[in-house]
């Protein structure tokens, strides 16, 4: 199947919205599946906004715009009042029911606060200890067992 290309004339008419609406469909199905008609269209776009707008007769052009922009209103699930009587409607579902009861039963002692375990040096920061300084540490702690062995009777003087 052989897909139908449009010209740079029907793409303006496009852009400045001067099609029925199901013509504008048609186009705009087309433009998701052909980059050249896409690359005319995107020229199109950008020679409508060289083009200076004929602000003569300001009444009519005030005109347009309301009639434009009259007709569109904002929809009732887009607002932010509709969006927070959702949230609390939720929470207040969640609250009866108990979930967030049974949420923190559930996680018991693993949702309180613990603090951070201290910090560990590397072992390639650490300051090495020269064997001079181990085999002296080795005799004084087998000569304190040696005294301790006395004190409890172990050795005679």
């Amino acid at each position: 199947m052989k897909m139908q290309h449009y010209t740079q004339l029907e793409w303006m008419q496009y852009v400045e919205e001067s099609l029925p609406s199901e013509a504008r469909n048609e186009m705009e199905n087309h433009l998701y599946r052909c980059d050249d008609c896409l690359a005319i269209y995107m020229i199109g776009i950008e020679e409508s906004l060289l083009t200076p707008i004929d602000i003569a007769n300001t009444e009519t052009y005030i005109k347009e715009i309301i009639t434009r922009t009259i007709g569109t209103k904002p929809a009732w699930y887009r607002s932010t009042m509709f969006h927070y009587g959702v949230a609390a409607a939720a929470t207040l579902v969640l609250v009866a029911t108990g979930f967030f009861h049974n949420l923190s039963q559930e996680l018991g002692t693993f949702g309180a606060f613990r603090p951070a375990p201290p910090l560990e040096v590397p072992a390639s920061l650490e300051a090495k200890v020269p064997i001079s300084d181990q085999l002296i540490h080795k005799t004084l702690t087998w000569l304190d067992t040696l005294q301790n062995d006395h004190k409890k009777g172990g050795l005679e003087p």
